[in-house]
């Protein structure tokens, strides 16, 4: 079934409304709990999740806008995460429309292929090229405890967003 205009920017409203809360979660101190210094990096599953239900340019843009907002409170990577999170949710919308379904399965390696690349990348580009002094260590200290810690919190995530979804875009519930 096809969605209104109406019902598209009904949807779309409330999708950059969820990104918006993910952000704020994410990245206010003090509103998502860190575990043992780990960090949640929200924003990661929620837009590859969101962006997995939707045609490749309304995916794109969702990541976007997502990358956007994490760019909007980094000091010193910017534009990174609006590159990386639109490319991502590009491919994963891709993913959904050409080759596969959108099930858990699909969502959660999606996410935690997003989320593992992510932090290796950043290392990398941002910790290990930079120089930074004890850099090396930062790997398993810090970023691969924030992959944990969201892969963690991926099914939960999706748990959550699946009936929204489901919701604004009129879907009925198959019995099987």
């Amino acid at each position: 079934m096809e969605l209104t205009r109406k019902q598209k920017t009904i949807k779309y409203l409330c999708f950059c409304l969820i990104i918006l809360l993910a952000d704020l979660l994410q990245n206010t101190a003090g509103l998502f709990p860190q575990i043992f210094g780990a960090r949640c990096f929200l924003l990661l599953p929620v837009a590859v999740i969101l962006a997995m239900s939707e045609d490749v340019f309304g995916g794109t843009l969702l990541g976007l806008f997502a990358g956007l907002l994490w760019d909007l409170s980094a000091a010193v990577h910017l534009g990174f995460n609006c590159i990386y999170i639109a490319l991502i949710c590009f491919l994963s919308s891709a993913l959904v429309t050409y080759i596969a379904r959108n099930t858990f399965i699909t969502n959660m390696i999606s996410s935690a292929v997003t989320i593992i690349l992510y932090c290796i990348i950043y290392w990398l580009c941002f910790i290990i090229i930079k120089g930074v002094d004890g850099g090396e260590m930062t790997l398993f200290s810090f970023y691969l405890p924030c992959a944990v810690y969201t892969g963690v919190l991926s099914p939960v995530i999706w748990l959550i967003l699946t009936p929204i979804k489901r919701k604004l875009n009129h879907e009925k519930k198959q019995n099987f």
